[in-house]
């Protein structure tokens, strides 16, 4: 019987899964699991999608998709059900006996500042249970360097005896791409690979190529591999955490940070980032840790990674520092103050709330204002209230009687508020402050008869 790493060529791989003489799993049907599974099944490959959820298995045999945050995925879903080239089993076993190509995508956490690979580890011991020597494993989870080698193929041979580079393929490829945009960043981006020998990097490639347009970046090893994906995600965390600095020095000397930010950055060298009220996502608040991790064991001090965590996550109590002085300008009081927040998702224009520092400014809020309320056009306040938090269906409820109004998510209707409508709702000389940028000319602000105050605005723009 022919197995997929006795394959001589890319073409022969790709043929062998479009054709359906082979098969693919995936491991786990989350935020990035689910559109890779998808992105293969609507290439021809029969997909088997493997959740330890029921209902999530149940969900997506009945052709509905769980994932909320990507909109272009509940089509996708219903009509390759349909097709017949995806379907989902929590039966592990089973799915990984079937399987050719076994591609793992379970979550990676932090817990208590600590990397907890405990769904890793159970689908290492799944697949030395049930792995049919001759596969092919493409870990792309996100990990610490010497992961995948270490704590995961070793397990993998603890239990089932198989040898990586020997028994089976194994390489790691790092997803690259954001929530509400998955099935076009796993498309578009270049995607980065890594193997434990040369046989496994030429079948893994061609297994990415089926899905992959943006190119296939090969590095020397998997260590190597593991390593880019938290040095560029460590990048973006550093570099926000410098600019959200100078965002607070330029609030005192009264220097506009966002004209700085665009007139620095034509400069060939300069990429500075934006500031904001917080970092949030799945990627930039949690792969520090997993460097810093591995730092740790080896004795070395990443202080920079270290203090960038620091800074980004302090925003919020900035943010509540900006609003406290803005209202004694007024002459009144945070604890007197109803305040609404607008937008609770990370980012702008999705529905996606993990890690958002939205959650961190209202826990601070509610133990010192009168009263917090949330507004997010992405969310019920049903939703809202499923989360632990007071939540409103209008704009017009969130800031009817509100002191204060901050502005925390950039999506797209809040670059369109009418701030005279929103004066006449609020109270009084209401502040509002401006957490992400969507605010082109703070005047409009001002002169609506709102107090204005924003992260890196000049405190000149406070009337």
């Amino acid at each position: 019987m022919t197995r997929i790493m006795d394959l001589r060529t890319q073409e022969e791989v790709i043929r062998a899964l479009k054709m359906g003489e082979m098969k693919l799993a995936v491991m786990g049907l989350g935020w990035m699991g689910l559109p890779t599974a998808c992105l293969y099944a609507k290439a021809g490959v029969h997909v088997i999608g493997i959740d330890i959820s029921e209902d999530v298995v149940k969900a997506i045999n009945s052709g509905r998709c769980h994932l909320e945050a990507e909109p272009e995925l509940k089509a996708l879903v219903k009509e390759l059900v349909s097709r017949g080239t995806l379907r989902a089993t929590s039966d592990v076993i089973e799915g990984l006996r079937e399987s050719d190509v076994v591609i793992v995508v379970v979550p990676t956490l932090i817990k208590e500042g600590k990397p907890d690979y405990s769904a890793l580890t159970k689908a290492a011991e799944d697949l030395g249970n049930a792995m049919k020597p001759g596969s092919l494993i493409i870990v792309e989870s996100t990990v610490g360097p010497g992961v995948t080698e270490g704590l995961f193929a070793r397990r993998i041979q603890e239990i089932g005896g198989l040898r990586p580079g020997v028994d089976y393929g194994l390489a790691y490829s790092p997803i690259r791409a954001m929530a509400g945009r998955a099935l076009r960043d796993i498309q578009n981006y270049p995607r980065i690979l890594g193997a434990v020998d040369e046989r496994s990097f030429l079948v893994a490639e061609g297994v990415l190529r089926i899905i992959v347009k943006g190119g296939i970046v090969g590095v020397s090893n998997i260590m190597t591999a593991e390593a880019v994906k938290l040095a560029e995600n460590v990048y973006r965390d550093v570099n926000i955490a410098l600019v959200n600095e100078l965002a607070k020095l330029f609030e005192r000397i009264g220097v506009d940070v966002y004209e700085v930010i665009r007139a620095a950055n034509t400069q060939p060298y300069a990429h500075l980032h934006i500031p904001g009220i917080g970092v949030g996502g799945h990627c930039i608040p949690v792969n520090p840790y997993f460097l810093l991790d591995v730092a740790n064991s080896h004795g070395i001090e990443l202080k920079l990674v270290k203090e960038a965590r620091r800074v980004n996550d302090s925003m919020p109590d900035h943010a509540i520092s900006l609003l406290t002085r803005a209202l004694r300008r007024t002459g009144r009081r945070l604890s007197d103050a109803k305040v609404a927040i607008l937008g609770l998702s990370y980012r702008g224009n999705v529905k996606e709330h993990r890690y958002s520092p939205t959650l961190r400014l209202y826990e601070l809020l509610k133990g010192r204002a009168r009263e917090v309320v949330i507004y997010d056009p992405y969310y019920t306040a049903e939703e809202l209230e499923r989360l632990g938090l007071r939540g409103t269906d209008t704009l017009e409820d969130a800031v009817k009687g509100a002191s204060c109004i901050i502005i925390a998510t950039d999506h797209d209707d809040f670059r369109m508020l009418d701030f005279r409508a929103i004066a006449r709702l609020a109270n009084e000389e209401a502040v509002l402050l401006e957490g992400r940028p969507v605010i082109d000319r703070p005047e409009v602000v001002v002169s609506s008869g709102l107090r204005y105050v924003g992260i890196g605005r000049p405190a000149t723009w406070i009337r």
